[in-house]
């Protein structure tokens, strides 16, 4: 993004010029609004497509169900005068799951974690809730009172992934927003 501003030095064209000025600074804050959003709006889809990899929910009393992850994913926007600060946000009941995997079927041995962040934040194979994760298949009692099996959920790490997305993409975008 290039501009050339030029002025005689007259009051005049000074005062021309610290408009110019004013404008240009605008259009770059406003191109920093969209380069952010457009970082963020990368991640969505990232985001959705590993989640619904996931094949499972769980509903509001924590009982898995066989139907697609039930998710929020959006992006806030925050601006402060020329600085703008875009987050992607994902919600949803079994996120943590989907992310850093639970049980050792998908996921490998008891204490370690798929996930390149998962020691960090120590969300460890089999250590959350009553352990269970530990074993290659275990159960619960859903409403109706059946034994439903389960063997767990594989980590497919949907936000590690729009991160490596949103990085991968970042030049990208900043050719196309700031031409």
């Amino acid at each position: 993004m290039n501009k050339t501003l030029t002025a005689n030095l007259s009051s005049k064209e000074l005062d021309k010029l610290i408009k110019g000025i004013k404008e240009f600074k605008q259009q770059i804050t406003d191109k920093n609004a969209e380069f952010a959003r457009r970082l963020a709006e990368v991640g969505i889809p990232v985001i959705d497509t590993n989640i619904a990899q996931a094949g499972f929910t769980y509903d509001a009393k924590g009982v898995e169900s066989g139907a697609d992850t039930e998710h929020n994913t959006y992006i806030k926007l925050h601006t402060f005068d020329d600085y703008t600060e875009a987050i992607l946000i994902t919600s949803g009941m079994s996120i943590l799951f989907i992310e850093f995997g639970a049980g050792i079927y998908y996921n490998g041995a008891a204490g370690t974690s798929p996930h390149p962040q998962g020691q960090e934040f120590g969300f460890v194979i089999g250590s959350y809730g009553k352990g269970n994760g530990v074993k290659q298949v275990w159960g619960y009692y859903d409403e109706g009172g059946n034994l439903v099996l389960t063997h767990g959920v594989k980590a497919t790490m949907p936000v590690y992934k729009a991160q490596l997305k949103i990085a991968d993409d970042v030049y990208r975008i900043a050719r196309e927003v700031f031409a």
